[in-house]
């Protein structure tokens, strides 16, 4: 249980860093830095001890494609997408959310890296070792993110203020463009970044407003919360992963 508060600390205190410098100073983005590397290591680690069973099961011991193809590569790159894909749409959601919908992805978060540490637990009777981790990862994700599915869409369709301005908006570019005007005063690069999710942003709820009493409104949430559902859950687990790496490794 240390282990899984620990990771959740660790990756609210990061988002929660950024949110309260980010309007002051695009510096705010250093406070994502160590979460980014958490992140990296730990999608890496299981993902490459994954690609080097492969290769093992796969080629012959005496063969020098044995040394040439590790999986190195592919593990990186996969991390690196990763996260690349986690921290811009964490470090948004971190920036929008209200303190209830905050307190509901920690629970997420902390219901993730539980059913991690239960399931990994559970695995360990079939699985070998190299394998172990990275199954965990992905059946933990897909539980967490599925349970909370439901939870998640119905506090975007419940508990989302709809901007006036927004509401006034007469087509969905304008209200995209509406969107972009809730980014701070104080513009810079990782504004622009931002801007196109804010764009996405309004132009969702701009397309509820037209929708209202719609039977493809739920449909329409249910997409957006189970992309972050996923993410936030998948990105818990590799960080329960990553500090349960570093507590065993100091305790032997």
């Amino acid at each position: 249980m240390r282990q899984i508060s620990a990771a959740v600390a660790a990756f609210g205190l990061s988002l929660y860093l950024w949110r309260s410098v980010y309007a002051l100073s695009d510096w705010a983005v250093l406070a994502l830095v160590p979460l980014a590397v958490m992140l990296f290591l730990g999608h890496l680690r299981p993902s490459l001890e994954l690609h080097q069973a492969r290769m093992r099961a796969a080629i012959r011991p005496e063969s020098p494609l044995l040394g040439i193809l590790t999986g190195r590569f592919r593990a990186i790159l996969g991390a690196m997408l990763f996260v690349l894909l986690a921290v811009p749409l964490l470090a948004w959601k971190a920036l929008t959310v209200s303190p209830l919908q905050a307190a509901m992805f920690i629970m997420l978060g902390l219901v993730a890296g539980a059913v991690f540490v239960g399931v990994q637990s559970r695995l360990l009777r079939h699985f070998q070792r190299p394998f172990l981790c990275a199954s965990a990862i992905s059946i933990s994700t897909w539980l967490a993110a599925l349970s909370f599915l439901p939870v998640i869409a119905w506090a975007n369709l419940n508990l989302v203020a709809y901007p006036g301005a927004i509401r006034a908006a007469t087509s969905l570019s304008e209200a995209a463009m509406q969107g972009m005007q809730m980014l701070p005063v104080r513009r810079g690069w990782i504004a622009e970044l931002l801007a196109p999710l804010y764009a996405y942003e309004a132009a969702k709820l701009w397309l509820v407003v037209q929708m209202n009493n719609s039977r493809w409104l739920p449909v329409l949430f249910s997409v957006d919360a189970a992309l972050f559902s996923f993410m936030m859950a998948r990105a818990s687990v590799i960080l329960v992963a990553f500090v349960q790496r570093l507590t065993d490794r100091n305790n032997p």
